[in-house]
C-alpha cells in the first residue's frame, strides 16, 4: 500500500510540475509524510523523482543554460543544502504529527512566494541578495525538498527567456540531487537503498505524469492551471498544518 500511494502521489506531482513547471516537492513531501513515510524518506523520494524528471529536460535545454548564473547558484546551494539536511536529520527524532505542520507551513510560504513573484518588477539586485536567495533555496531543498520558490522569486529579477528559466532550475536540481541523496543514505537512520529502489521503480509513473502534464500545459490555459495547482497546494498545506 505505501508503494501504491507513493506512485500515485509522484504521478500527480509530476503531472502538475510538467504542466506548470513547479510544485512537485510542495505536493509530494507533505502527502508522502501523511502516507507514513518519514520526512527524510519523503524528501529523498521527492529529490530522486525531481532528478529523474529533469535529467531529460536539462539535456534538451542544454543550449539555453545560463551558466554564469548557474555556477554561483550551484556553489551556494552546495554549501547550504547540507545545513538543510542537518535540520532534516534532527527532525527525524520528532514525531511525524509534529513534522507535518512544519512541512505545511513550508508549502504555504511557497504558495505566497509564487503569488507575489509575477508582480515583481525585473531589476538588477546586489550579489548579496542573489546569494541570500540561493542560500535559502539550498536550506529549503535540504530540509523539505522545496528549494524552488526562492529561485522563482529571484528569477523575476532577471530577463530570462522561458527556456532559460526552465534550464536554470532544471540544471540546479539535477546538480543537487545526487549529493543530497548520497548524504541522506550515509547519515539518515530511516533512509535506505530501498527508498532509492522505490524511486527507480516508480520512474515510469514519474515520466508518464510529466509527459501528460506537459501536454496538458500546452493545451490548457496556463492561468487556469496555475490557479488549480495553487488551490491544491493550499488544501494540502492546510491538511498538514491542521
Amino acid at each position: 500500500m505505501p508503494l501504491i500511494l507513493a506512485g500515485l502521489i509522484l504521478l500527480f506531482g509530476s503531472f502538475v510540475q510538467g504542466a506548470i513547471g513547479f510544485a512537485l516537492g510542495m505536493i509530494a513531501v507533505p502527502l508522502l509524510v501523511d502516507a507514513g513515510y518519514s520526512l527524510s524518506q519523503a524528501v529523498a523520494l521527492t529529490t530522486l523523482a525531481i532528478g529523474i524528471q529533469v535529467v531529460a529536460g536539462a539535456w534538451q535545454l542544454r543550449d539555453h543554460i545560463p551558466w554564469s548564473d548557474v555556477k554561483l547558484a550551484a556553489v551556494v546551494r552546495y554549501a547550504t543544502v547540507p545545513i538543510g539536511i542537518t535540520l532534516l536529520l534532527l527532525a527525524e527524532d520528532v514525531n511525524g504529527s509534529d513534522v507535518k505542520p512544519l512541512v505545511g507551513i513550508g508549502v504555504m510560504i511557497g504558495v505566497v512566494i509564487r503569488l507575489v513573484a509575477p508582480h515583481q518588477l525585473k531589476r538588477d539586485v546586489p550579489r548579496s541578495l542573489s546569494v541570500a536567495a540561493f542560500a535559502i533555496s539550498g536550506v529549503l531543498q535540504g530540509l523539505v525538498a522545496m528549494g524552488g520558490p526562492p529561485l522563482v522569486l529571484w528569477m523575476t529579477t532577471r530577463n530570462f527567456r522561458a527556456r532559460q528559466a526552465r534550464a536554470f532550475t532544471m540544471t540546479l536540481f539535477l546538480l543537487n540531487a545526487p549529493i543530497q541523496v548520497l548524504i541522506l543514505l550515509f547519515l539518515s537512520r530511516t533512509m535506505s537503498v530501498d527508498v532509492v529502489a522505490t524511486a527507480l521503480l516508480l520512474s515510469p509513473l514519474i515520466y508518464l505524469g510529466t509527459t501528460i502534464g506537459v501536454r496538458a500545459g500546452n493545451h490548457i490555459s496556463k492561468l487556469l492551471l496555475n490557479r488549480l495547482a495553487l488551490a491544491v497546494l493550499v488544501v494540502i498545506a492546510f491538511n498538514a498544518i491542521f
